[in-house]
């Protein structure tokens, strides 16, 4: 009889492993339980959207935030104490939404499409959920909602930028950006440097600029995404995630852009005000 349950439950965590991929969860004490190989057909073919869109002007930015169990930590808040990673974020995101929105104001001819992701794996959950969808911002409609983000679960980055790939390739919009907010490693499903190896491959008119912060965690962990062609940055309190959003939003999404997408770069890695 032991035999039989030893066999049985030797299986049941088989089973629980194999499918610990987009929308399911380790419990969030345990240790990574599944990274998928770096397999480009497999990534191209997840990011591909279900209709193609016709190309068209406009600026088109998915944020992906982090909601993994480890932003329940604290850092330093602009006070200086101690303050919950998850609000600090929070908070962040919404004066990048005010901003987004004033530009949208001000430059009424500029088509321009925002959406706000958080990512986390979860039990009988998707990986990646719609905070605020893609399209024109209802600014009221987003502050309530990013509001209501809790933090729970593993840390699936990689997963969450293919997501927020195939959303932005269904706009059809010529600049696309995948900004990316996170205190943690991949830790199930694909590896954010193999999406970003993907990405940057592709040709001018289908790429989108990727952009990492490295909040309160050593930016080297995402060599990878750099080496890859991705822009990291290293944010380590309320302040300097605050100014690194700035640049981020000034200096690369909302600017005066040319007339087709340009290859990701390899700046050096993090900011400093």
């Amino acid at each position: 009889m032991s035999f039989f349950r030893s066999t049985a439950i030797a299986a049941a965590f088989a089973f629980a492993v194999l499918t610990g991929g987009c929308g399911s969860s380790p419990s969030p004490s345990k240790a990574p339980v599944f990274i998928k190989p770096a397999n480009q057909d497999a990534i191209e073919r997840l990011m591909q959207p279900a209709t193609a869109a016709t190309r068209q002007e406009g600026i088109a930015a998915a944020i992906l935030l982090d909601t993994s169990g480890s932003m329940k930590d604290a850092v330093q808040g602009a006070d200086r104490k101690p303050k919950p990673k998850i609000k600090v974020a929070q908070d962040a995101l919404l004066n990048l939404l005010q901003q987004f929105s004033a530009f949208g104001q001000k430059h009424p001819e500029t088509k321009l499409l925002v959406g706000i992701y958080d990512f986390s794996a979860r039990k009988g959950q998707p990986s990646c959920r719609e905070v605020v969808r893609l399209g024109p911002l209802d600014l009221a409609a987003a502050q309530g909602a990013i509001k209501n983000i809790q933090p729970e679960g593993a840390t699936p980055i990689g997963d969450a930028m293919i997501t927020a790939k195939r959303d932005l390739d269904a706009t059809g919009f010529s600049h696309r950006h995948i900004l990316v907010i996170t205190d943690g490693e991949n830790n199930i499903g694909y590896l954010p440097g193999d999406v970003t190896k993907v990405i940057a491959g592709e040709p001018d008119s289908g790429r989108a600029a990727i952009y990492f912060i490295a909040f309160d965690i050593g930016a080297e962990v995402f060599d990878p995404v750099k080496d890859a062609g991705g822009l990291v940055l290293a944010a380590e309190s309320e302040q300097q995630l605050a100014d690194t959003l700035d640049f981020i939003l000034t200096g690369k999404i909302l600017v005066e852009q040319p007339p087709s997408p340009t290859p990701m770069q390899h700046p050096p890695i993090g900011i400093r005000k």
